[in-house]
């Protein structure tokens, strides 16, 4: 056996034996499915030999696979009975929680780093991965259980069958508003409209505009706003990220719709003006969105998490009430 083995290998491996089921025993463990998988995986290529078979309709231990489950009980229980002569240790193979979060690009650089700080002091033991992705790919990750939740523009009925793949849209997706936000026209510097705070959405027609390109949820929603006033849409300029965009705007080549979350961050560099619309203002909420088979108490807890970031001095979005819950 040339591969080391862990103890959070041989838990997967008790509870796979109990359920007989993978997505039951990353419930009951408090981790992904794929986690299981690859924990069983990993124990497999460390003894040489397949510890379970698996089809559509059921898991079966094989008679080594059950040997072997024996043999994890009995050193679980006698890890557990030494950590226990030792009052508030903390059991091997029981942490961290490891969680995989995904993050559209138009939000990610605004939110992440109070997201990390949070995590680092309300949840320690949280090892958190994040991945910064377009709408359409970060759904495939919900589908794959490649990510446990993303925070994605809501509502997912109203993005493009770009942003959301065919396979993904029938899958059963939870969505939970946590903000929303104005959009606010970011303007060449001295532009004859800045500082203005009572704008008509439709002076959009007198600006040429730079969008996102295609495949961001925020480019469709501009592209939204723009056909609502009869807005040329045309500019031959489109960029692949909110940074990109506002140093055209710098330069003088147009203006932009630009969340209002995203200001302190891209108007740090040059001189940029800023004008906004009268009430109410064209905007957009941003949520979590998890499957809808997902592990609650994970899901809750990445839930109450984001709240927390957010709830700070200087974030710009409105914060919303979380569900109710029975």
């Amino acid at each position: 056996m040339g591969a080391q083995v862990t103890l959070a290998q041989l838990r997967a491996l008790v509870a796979l034996a109990d359920t007989l089921s993978f997505r039951e025993a990353a419930r009951r463990l408090e981790i992904s499915q794929p986690s299981v998988s690859a924990a069983i995986g990993s124990l497999e290529q460390a003894f040489g030999s397949s510890l379970a078979t698996r089809n559509s309709r059921r898991v079966e231990l094989t008679a080594f696979g059950r040997e072997v489950a024996e043999g994890a009980r009995r050193i679980i229980t006698e890890v557990e009975e030494l950590a226990a002569l030792a009052p508030g240790a903390q059991l091997p193979g029981r942490g961290p929680v490891r969680a995989r979060l995904g993050i559209i690009p138009t939000v990610a650089p605004y939110i992440l780093a109070p997201v990390l700080r949070t995590a680092a002091r309300r949840w320690p033991e949280l090892a958190l991965d994040v991945t910064e992705s377009r709408t359409a790919r970060l759904l495939e990750g919900l589908v794959s259980g490649d990510l446990e939740a993303s925070l994605l523009a809501l509502p997912l009925g109203a993005q493009s069958t770009a942003e959301v793949p065919a396979h993904a849209a029938g899958t059963g997706f939870t969505e939970v508003p946590l903000y929303t936000e104005d959009f606010v026209l970011l303007l060449p510097p001295e532009h004859p409209l800045a500082g203005k705070s009572d704008l008509p959405t439709s002076v959009l027609r007198e600006i040429p505009l730079l969008l996102l390109e295609e495949g961001h949820c925020l480019s469709g929603q501009v592209l939204d706003v723009c056909r609502q006033v009869g807005a040329a849409t045309e500019h031959p300029a489109r960029a692949a990220s909110l940074t990109t965009i506002a140093q055209l705007v710098a330069a003088g080549m147009g203006a932009t719709l630009l969340p209002e979350t995203a200001l302190p961050v891209e108007t740090r560099k040059g001189k940029l003006s800023v004008a906004r619309f009268h009430a109410p203002a064209p905007g957009r909420t941003i949520g979590m969105v998890t499957r809808r088979d997902a592990l609650v108490s994970l899901s809750r807890r990445l839930e109450g998490l984001l709240r927390a970031s957010l709830d700070r001095p200087g974030f710009a979005g409105r914060i919303l009430p979380g569900p109710t819950r029975g």
